[in-house]
């Protein structure tokens, strides 16, 4: 397979994870009967351009149109959202009927917060949580950004002076369509900002979870640059954010509008000294990760084991990529505990371990919750403990703590 970014077929494989199903394809009771689609899932970079990526890209058709995930579950998503838009408005500017466009926009949870400003809003997301948005009363076309999206767009509202994409960048198949889009629907000033998973942060916590078949690629901001430059666009601005664990916040425009800040070179220079193109930090990743295999296995079976009961907090996208790549099913954790509606009464995918109430955990009180959403583990436990939980938590990675 190519690289998305350069074009050369010049990728080194650094971590299997296996044949893995997609990580938000839970399933039916009746689906119980029957094989599930697996693809492999390993993580690549490129030797030329310094990208990660994928090596297999499944039809988003099957990973995005219906979607068991809508924003507005996650508080800390949405206080970054919020704070995000708060910032871009003054920043940049922006008045009322000025327009912004979220690609990606999911429940339209993002949209939201340009509101109490005036500003005129529009959502472009493939999947079924567009029905929230809509239901809302936030503007959004259920289809996949490309293109001819965006010349739609200009053609109905005009040109954007901000558009958005959180968590998108990484899950485009078609990447070239998709910057040729935003370039498309930028107004000669406007400003392109993206968050997206960022592989410093993967690499450095051992986040190998975050590996799943929605994120093609991880991103560090040298192959960004080059990403850009090829569409006639420029990055100004960068900044890493707490989000997910660790993200990278990018903020783009067109050549020569936006002078380039410091945070650029800055972000760059960290790589450099960090030794992410060097190969050698992958490859002490790849180590570490099999480590924290053997490490994480080797407790939750001894605790199992002496005849503890072993459940999982959350039912996140991440946990299902660590589920089946410790092989963890559900002669080991006995459920998930979710508030989430559209994954209570289903099972996780590949492990098929039943996702349940939150309630249970509470009246069963097992000795020990895996913490799968650990990267809420700071906001999560002290709520679990307030609500009544008297059990441990497990804390997966990056080394295996008891809590």
């Amino acid at each position: 397979m190519a690289c998305y970014i350069c074009g050369k077929e010049n990728l080194v494989s650094v971590l299997d994870l296996g044949q893995q199903p997609p990580s938000d394809a839970f399933l039916r009771r009746e689906d119980l009967s029957r094989p599930e689609v697996v693809y492999p899932l390993e993580f690549c970079v490129c030797q030329s351009c310094g990208l990660a990526q994928l090596n297999y890209a499944v039809d988003p058709e099957k990973l995005f149109r219906d979607y068991v995930y809508n924003t507005a579950t996650n508080n800390a998503l949405k206080v970054n959202f919020k704070t995000l838009v708060g910032s871009l408005v003054g920043r940049f500017n922006l008045k009322k009927g000025d327009l912004a466009v979220d690609v990606g926009s999911n429940d339209g949870t993002l949209l939201s917060y340009y509101m109490p400003f005036g500003v005129k809003v529009l959502g472009v997301d493939p999947s079924s949580a567009a029905k929230l948005a809509l239901a809302n009363n936030i503007p959004t076309i259920n289809d996949f950004f490309s293109l001819e999206v965006a010349k739609r767009v200009v053609k109905e509202n005009g040109r954007a002076k901000v558009v958005t994409a959180t968590n998108v960048l990484a899950h485009v198949i078609g990447l070239d369509d998709f910057m040729a889009g935003i370039y498309e629907l930028l107004d000669a000033e406007g400003v392109f900002v993206s968050e997206s998973g960022y592989v410093l942060d993967l690499v450095e916590k051992l986040q190998y979870d975050s590996i799943y078949h929605e994120h093609l690629r991880y991103y560090a901001l040298r192959p960004l640059n080059i990403l850009f430059d090829k569409f006639g666009m420029e990055i100004f601005d960068a900044e890493r954010i707490p989000s997910h664990g660790g993200s990278i916040r990018v903020y783009a425009a067109k050549k020569g509008s936006r002078e380039i800040g410091q945070g650029v070179k800055g972000l760059l220079d960290l790589e450099e000294r960090f030794g992410l193109y060097g190969g050698r930090a992958y490859a002490d990743f790849a180590a570490r990760v099999r480590q924290n295999k053997l490490d994480l296995q080797k407790f939750i079976l001894e605790q199992k084991s002496a005849g503890k009961k072993i459940v999982g907090i959350g039912a996140p996208a991440k946990g299902n990529t660590l589920l089946n790549f410790c092989r963890l099913g559900p002669d080991i954790i006995d459920y998930l505990v979710e508030k989430s509606e559209l994954k209570i009464g289903l099972f996780s995918p590949g492990m098929r371990i039943p996702v349940v109430e939150e309630a249970r955990l509470f009246a069963e009180q097992p000795e020990y919750a895996l913490m799968l959403s650990w990267n809420l583990a700071d906001e999560l436990i002290p709520k679990i403990r307030r609500n009544g939980y008297k059990g441990k938590f497990i804390i997966p990675t990056p080394k295996v703590i008891i809590k």
